[in-house]
């Protein structure tokens, strides 16, 4: 029977592909948090903790306990830098170890990609993401105007 619901498939669907990520980073010694940040910052390197947190849609605090933990392992390191109005602020960088692990964390995001997509003609794919980013949008929007 097909779900009419879309929270319910959301639901589903989030909880399998969180299962199935969670257990692939775990294996290469990732947290849940870990990922996306190395993931930005490889496209990112360099950039402000705050400007990061804000692209993996993290709190301030959750950024720097993860960042905390990332430097600990050996993934990041941090610069720190003089900004406008004198205020402190840090760039992150990532050590060659965490750019192996940015790159075999992204092999495991592609391969889920192409599982989660398994047989779906390369149409359909462009049409379900163009879709699911439109309702993305419209809850955005909608948590944005809660929010302010």
């Amino acid at each position: 029977m097909k779900e009419k619901y879309l929270h319910i498939l959301l639901i589903r669907a989030s909880s399998f592909h969180c299962s199935r990520r969670r257990r692939q980073f775990s294996e290469i010694d990732l947290s849940e948090g870990q990922p996306k940040v190395l993931a930005n910052l490889l496209t990112m390197e360099g950039c402000i903790q705050k400007d990061l947190a804000e692209v993996c849609n993290v709190k301030s605090a959750t950024m720097t306990s993860l960042l905390q933990k990332m430097e600990r392992d050996d993934l990041i390191y941090k610069k720190k830098e003089f900004v406008s109005g004198g205020k402190r602020a840090y760039r992150i960088f990532l050590t060659e170890k965490g750019k192996e692990k940015a790159k075999k964390a992204n092999d495991i995001i592609e391969k889920l990609e192409e599982e989660c997509f398994l047989g779906f003609s390369k149409e359909e794919r462009e049409e379900f993401l163009s879709l699911f980013s439109r309702v993305t949008d419209n809850l955005m929007k909608l948590e944005k105007d809660v929010c302010d």
